[in-house]
């Protein structure tokens, strides 16, 4: 070999062990980008006031603004494998709105159920009813949240941003300027309009079709102009953030909204539109931002329809609806059934800002934690939501800066200190999936297993979501000794107990497990 087609070689090689070390082995904190998707997200929710209110305690100076926090937050939550953080709430707001949250009835009374001493200060309004997608100045400016962006990246955090598409506050100035953006009483009605769906103006108030939202207006996605105008505004968020978490997604398919809207768009000649305003919104902002995350909430049974209309996650609330049931065939069937692509491009949580607490919903906080076994070791985004960590039961209401006062359950924290660091690792996010029977004893039935694999990391997920411990065989048909022995060491993570296990064994005949109730086992091999 002469020494030109040597040099060539060694360039070669070179190229390949840089290719192999950038798309093989991902640092596992990282998020790493397939095209248009970005995989590999661990997501961290954080309610932007409360949290600051909370700070303000902690630190007991005054934290208001989003560059008065301390940047040691951040990197805990970075320290833990968080690598993308939620600052929900951060837009502005108006008087309307405010004011409608502060004498509501039916507000006033939920609160009073989940905080029974707050008081007037304690409403702060609901990050929902946004009047303009700048940053609200209790908070802030635009300049702030892009220094944030900037401190978060230093991290190797990334940052997501709210849009809220399906309405608007209804002090919002498009409701004057732009009445035609949204829903209006027939054409040809006269006032007064009907109290429950419209305001004295005649335009709707917000509604997924069961009741209005009374603080805020509903826009119109029959009208083309009103589409260009929220395209504008994401082009905007996207900006400023690095994903965009769009509320109640699914409400503006085409279907839907002609169920909800048809009568009174139509009046005004808007008919269904040809094409959906997802798939058009997301990719005019992919093609300037290609690397934005878009997050859709959405209930079933609209999340493949959001997922095909290009969204990267959809909500997986019915998982944690089918755990909240306890039924562990159901779990099974609707886990096992899943494609991995649908998975993978779902967002798995226990808890978030609109939903119950999990030690509540679960009922303890070890139970909370055991369906955090399952839903954060499936392909997709591990969720999280502020105060999951710390096993907490009171919910902090939407329209509330605080929460009823608990203490951290000690042990809950212990468990996530180890078990995110675990679900972290590459191989959760990057490898592949494979759902595994469970069977060889009369209590193999309390147990759920699926196994990962990344390139030579494996590990192998066995858990119990009951109230009694379970046992049986798993067979691991990929375990191999890597030191020509038939015996391969067996490490499981959550406890860091090691075993000594055949290999062919485990390929044959399946490894053996005991899990105790509401616990797990996952096994790196």
């Amino acid at each position: 070999m002469n020494s030109l087609k040597l040099f060539s070689y060694f360039l070669f090689l070179l190229f390949f062990i840089f290719i192999f070390k950038t798309t093989t082995l991902v640092n596992s904190s990282s998020i790493l980008n397939q095209g248009n998707f970005v995989s590999g997200i661990v997501m961290y929710e954080i309610s932007t006031r409360p949290w600051l209110y909370y700070l303000t305690q902690k630190y007991n100076r005054k934290i208001t603004r989003l560059a008065d926090i301390p940047a040691q937050e951040f990197q805990s939550l970075a320290d833990k494998g968080i690598n993308m953080v939620w600052m929900m709430g951060v837009w502005s707001l108006g008087a309307y709105g405010l004011n409608h949250d502060k004498t509501d009835p039916g507000l006033l009374a939920s609160y009073a159920s989940v905080l029974p001493d707050y008081t007037q200060d304690d409403i702060i309004g609901s990050p929902y009813a946004i009047t303009s997608y700048t940053c609200n100045p209790e908070l802030g400016s635009d300049q702030d949240i892009a220094t944030l962006r900037q401190l978060l990246h230093s991290m190797g955090l990334k940052l997501m941003l709210d849009f809220v598409p399906n309405h608007t506050a209804v002090d919002n100035p498009l409701t004057t300027t732009n009445p035609e953006y949204y829903i209006r009483a027939p054409k040809g009605s006269s006032p007064p309009y009907d109290p429950n769906i419209y305001l004295p103006n005649g335009i709707a108030y917000g509604s997924s079709g069961y009741g209005p939202w009374t603080d805020t207006a509903q826009l119109n996605y029959f009208n083309p102009d009103t589409r260009t105008a929220m395209v504008k505004n994401l082009l905007h968020i996207a900006s400023l953030a690095d994903g965009i978490r769009c509320d109640v997604a699914y409400l503006e398919l085409n279907d839907l909204f002609q169920q909800n809207w048809a009568k009174q768009a139509n009046s005004w000649g808007y008919y269904k539109p040809s094409t959906e305003f997802w798939s058009d919104a997301i990719s005019q902002v992919k093609a300037q931002y290609p690397n934005v995350t878009f997050l859709a909430e959405v209930y079933n049974p609209y999340e493949s329809t959001l997922q095909a209309n290009g969204f990267d996650f959809t909500y997986d609330k019915t998982l944690r609806d089918k755990l909240g049931g306890g039924n562990l065939d159901d779990i099974r069937r609707y886990i096992s059934g899943l494609s991995f692509n649908y998975l993978t491009h779902s967002a798995h949580f226990i808890a978030n800002h609109d939903e119950d607490r999990a030690a509540y919903y679960f009922g303890t906080w070890w139970k909370a934690n055991a369906a955090a076994l399952i839903t954060m070791t499936l392909p997709g985004m591990q969720f999280y939501w502020n105060g999951d960590f710390k096993g907490l039961t009171h919910k902090l209401d939407v329209h509330l800066r605080r929460e009823t006062s608990e203490p951290a359950v000690i042990d809950s924290e212990n468990f996530y200190n180890v078990f995110v660091n675990i679900t972290t690792n590459a191989v959760f996010k990057y490898g592949t999936w494979t759902y595994l029977p469970v069977t060889g004893s009369d209590t193999a039935w309390r147990l759920m297993a699926w196994r990962w694999e990344y390139g030579n990391e494996k590990r192998a997920c066995v858990l119990n979501f009951s109230d009694q411990q379970g046992s049986g065989r798993v067979i691991l048909s990929n375990a191999y000794s890597d030191n020509g022995s038939d015996t391969i060491d067996i490490v499981d993570l959550l406890s860091g107990e090691h075993y000594a296990r055949s290999a062919s064994e485990m390929r044959t005949q399946g490894l053996f497990v005991v899990v105790d109730s509401w616990y797990g086992q996952i096994f790196s091999y």
